[in-house]
């Protein structure tokens, strides 16, 4: 189910970059998976950990068991600090209309929903005023 949501989270941050390419030029194409490749691998390297974490709290074994016990028993602020890291990666279509935040964690917002955003706004004020 991670990798799921992490491929999504890749998808979203692609389109926001293609949406925003100023020209489709083959350097432009380039640029815009290195800006793809920046924004991405850290929230990717998170959910791997989350997920290598996972595989050992239900491995069988004594590790696992160890591991089981400390997660069952772990004191809610520290849990809740550790799903904060998870959730804060909620990128958002930018050349859609914005879904407000919702939650106690306020969402990173990501480099290409930024541009992508600026464009879309952009592009409404001027249709609003024809």
């Amino acid at each position: 189910m991670v990798g799921a949501v992490t491929a999504m989270h890749d998808g979203i941050a692609l389109a926001n970059l293609i949406y925003a390419m100023p020209t489709k030029t083959s350097t432009d194409i380039n640029n815009i998976f290195k800006e793809y490749q920046e924004e991405r691998y850290p929230a990717v390297m998170v959910s791997f950990e989350n997920s290598q974490l996972m595989s050992k709290i239900t491995a069988r074994g004594i590790i696992g068991a160890i591991i089981f016990f400390m997660v069952t028993y772990m004191p809610f602020w520290l849990w809740k600090k550790a799903l904060t890291k998870t959730v804060r990666y909620r990128p958002q279509i930018g050349f859609l209309p914005a879904i407000p935040y919702m939650g106690s964690v306020m969402p990173f917002v990501s480099p290409s929903e930024r541009k992508a955003r600026a464009i879309f706004e952009k592009q409404q004020d001027a249709a609003t005023s024809v």
